[in-house]
């Protein structure tokens, strides 16, 4: 018999697993956990934030930073061997693992979007990619159900979205068209139909 019991655990068949990791948020964690300021949802229409929420130094850099390295994460943890990687290896810069030869780009417009050094983007988001990392390590325990690593994936990214700014312009760094849709960053029942709709072709 499957069921949830009332402190989070869930189990399946016989066997008892720890709290579900679906129910986490990487974007709440990091940003408590690293001491950041709460992000912005974007403005869909502008795709950024809002002017008056400011838009420089470190609140800049995390505000770009977190929801990109976690797009960056659904794509190694939705194959088998880029979720063997980030949860059976160890690294103290996970950030050259995530986006390999495309880092320095990304750090470059991260830098721009946040009116900031380099050296201060690439510091934090080094930081914020060594801590998503530690957090999926520590909440995925079924390392083998690679279909709950996915949708847990999948998830994760779609809240990442409601706060990326498109002038990262990271889907064209991914070689993802769907991280620059503005249909991806809007929430309510017409953009839920709109991505179920999609999912049928």
């Amino acid at each position: 018999m499957d069921g949830l019991s009332d402190h989070g655990t869930f189990f399946t068949g016989n066997k008892v697993h720890l709290k579900s990791f679906c129910m986490i948020s990487l974007i709440d964690l990091i940003q408590k956990n690293l001491g950041y300021q709460e992000l912005h949802k974007i403005d869909p229409n502008t795709q950024d934030i809002k002017l008056d929420e400011g838009k420089f130094g470190i609140q800049s850099v995390t505000q770009a930073a977190i929801p990109a390295v976690i797009c960056g994460l659904y794509n190694l943890l939705k194959t088998a061997e880029g979720a063997e990687l980030l949860l059976d290896t160890e690294s103290t810069n996970w950030l050259d693992s995530i986006f390999g030869k495309k880092k320095d780009e990304l750090i470059k417009r991260i830098a721009a979007y946040s009116n900031t050094s380099i050296a201060a983007a690439q510091l934090e988001t080094e930081h914020i990619a060594n801590e998503a990392v530690r957090l999926l390590k520590e909440n995925i325990t079924d390392k083998a159900n690679q279909q709950a690593i996915g949708q847990f994936a999948a998830e994760q990214r779609t809240q990442a979205l409601l706060y990326l700014p498109a002038s990262l312009q990271l889907g064209d760094l991914l070689n993802d068209n769907q991280l620059d849709d503005r249909t991806h960053k809007m929430e309510g029942p017409i953009s839920s139909l709109m991505h179920a709709v999609e999912k049928q072709f």
